[in-house]
């Protein structure tokens, strides 16, 4: 249940406009919820199931919170003003993270709780920016902004003796503040083109309350935390880039045929968007100390477009129209057709990450951290399509391999050479082989679910609406 109330008002003087409020929000999740020990023994096994009659229950609370607004605008010339927001927001936790009880299957444990008492979580935000006409066509806008995010969602995990109970639950132990910076370019007159060009430069830190991990036993809980010391993400850029650009022609262009403006009211959208690769940390497999965020997915691009045309029939108006997504047919890698942890790792060491030695033999790049062969691949990066799999295989020194095979193509460290296991010997590998497999990727190993490797195909949408002017 939800009940939001707000108090606005608008002042105006000598130019200055000044929006305040407040906003007033009440959310319950109703029903009732378990008042348990963290490591109550009832979550173990087939009894699990039964908990909401093992267990003690109290109804849930009902959050309140108030919520202020506050936005101001002044102008400093005739074409240019700034401007000054601030404002409290609040935003539901997700039903799983209200109501989930997940036990796992072959033994009834549960393995995940819910908290329908959670907070809302809260965003505190500003902005100060400033917007300048440009020849009466264009309007540039540039603004600067922070928000400060706590009570974000955030699994924690009870660990009981001898892992009994062993599950996670639903926390607002998570915080952030985001802070950046974005500049604008807008044109929403004109005859032919409108639409608007936009950059945004954003960075955020991110950390936690409290321990990811909560041991009965206090010894494994003191080892876990001289094991993990918390720490807070360092500041990560993530910019992006949007483009929405409308081409159309006037409704009366062109001669008419039958009485129908054949030219006029075409109408072509492109919507492009660029999103940086997101950080994150790769060793190896393993952890390697102080090194943190040190690798970066590929870049994302889009690229959507519609085509329509409208007719005007009397009191009618008809528009045909052709949505495309993704036109330009690009292939963006998910994280989806992965099938484990496992698989994961498989596919970033076949990777040919940047690496090698120096000239004393001291390794760089990623070879400070485990047997790389050295390249120019990405996270994101994947095989050619219709390509079958070759798996290239990295040796600090081939003649210590005690078992090679026939199939992998063996890359030497000693001599940055390729060689391949034949006829009981070593052998140089062919090198427009080696070429054509550098060069089509084959190396990669894919996602083993490779029906959710890439999720975005290129559809078209053919459709119609039909409106009437009735007054």
């Amino acid at each position: 249940m939800r009940l939001e109330a707000y108090l606005k008002d608008k002042l105006e003087f000598e130019g200055m406009i000044v929006d305040a409020g407040v906003r007033l929000a009440m959310s319950h999740a109703g029903g009732e919820w378990f008042t348990y020990d963290p490591f109550t023994k009832v979550f173990r096994g087939f009894q699990s199931y039964g908990a909401d009659t093992l267990l003690p229950q109290q109804s849930t609370k009902y959050i309140t919170n108030v919520m202020p607004r506050l936005n101001i605008a002044f102008p400093i010339s005739e074409n240019a003003k700034l401007y000054f927001n601030y404002g409290h927001f609040r935003s539901l936790p997700t039903p799983e993270n209200l109501y989930l009880i997940r036990h796992e299957n072959t033994t009834g444990d549960i393995v995940r709780l819910a908290d329908p008492n959670l907070p809302l979580e809260k965003t505190v935000a500003y902005e100060l920016g400033y917007e300048h006409n440009l020849f009466d066509m264009f309007l540039l806008r540039i603004a600067a902004y922070y928000k400060d995010i706590s009570n974000e969602r955030y699994l924690v995990e009870h660990i009981g003796y001898g892992s009994v109970p062993d599950y996670t639950v639903s926390t607002a132990n998570l915080y952030e503040d985001i802070r950046g910076f974005e500049i604008t370019l807008r044109k929403n007159r004109g005859n032919w083109l409108q639409g608007f060009v936009n950059y945004t430069y954003s960075v955020g830190t991110s950390g936690h309350f409290g321990w990811p991990v909560y041991e009965q036993s206090q010894v494994d809980q003191i080892n876990y935390e001289l094991g993990n010391p918390p720490i807070q993400n360092v500041p990560i850029p993530q910019p992006y880039a949007r483009a929405n650009l409308d081409f159309f022609t006037p409704p009366d262009f062109g001669p008419k045929f039958a009485g129908i403006d054949v030219f006029g009211d075409w109408r072509l959208s492109v919507l492009g968007s660029w999103n940086s690769g997101n950080y994150f940390t790769w060793v190896g497999g393993g952890s390697f100390p102080g090194v943190a965020n040190n690798i970066k997915w590929t870049d994302t691009y889009s690229c959507d477009l519609r085509v329509s045309k409208n007719f005007q029939i009397g009191p009618a108006n008809l528009q045909l129209f052709v949505d495309i997504n993704n036109a330009l047919n690009l292939k963006q890698m998910s994280h989806y057709g992965f099938y484990d942890a496992t698989d994961y790792t498989d596919y970033l060491m076949s990777l040919h990450l940047p690496g090698g030695w120096n000239a004393d033999g001291a390794p760089t790049g990623f070879d400070q951290y485990y047997g790389n062969i050295p390249g120019n691949d990405k996270p994101g990066d994947y095989r050619k399509a219709g390509v079958d799999y070759q798996p290239m295989v990295f040796s600090a020194n081939i003649k210590t391999i005690s078992s090679p095979y026939a199939r992998p193509i063996y890359y030497d460290k000693i001599t940055q050479q390729y060689y391949r296991w034949t006829n009981n010997q070593w052998t140089a590998a062919d090198p427009n082989e080696v070429n054509k497999v550098l060069s089509d990727k084959a190396y990669i190993h894919m996602p083993t679910q490779d029906w959710f490797t890439f999720l975005n195909p290129r559809d078209v949408y053919f459709g119609a609406r039909i409106s009437f002017d009735v007054f």
